[in-house]
């Protein structure tokens, strides 16, 4: 499923994502596991935790990012 789509305090791992060197810089790659911390209304950022971090990820990026619920 699309990352855009996840629910929110739900644990993912990373399937698929655009290649992206920012996506890269930002721990953001294939196998990566997250809690979606916030979804922002209106196709606002989805606020992903990694690690210790948190990161804004743009709705429409988003859409692009695949995703398997783990927990």
């Amino acid at each position: 499923m699309p990352l855009a789509e996840g629910r929110k305090l739900s644990i993912y791992r990373i399937e698929d994502l655009p290649d992206s060197h920012l996506l890269k810089v930002l721990g953001i790659r294939k196998g990566t596991q997250f809690i979606i911390q916030s979804k922002q209304p209106f196709k606002g950022p989805i606020v992903v935790k990694v690690g210790n971090r948190s990161i804004a990820i743009d709705y429409d990026i988003a859409k692009k990012i695949e995703v398997e619920e783990v927990a």
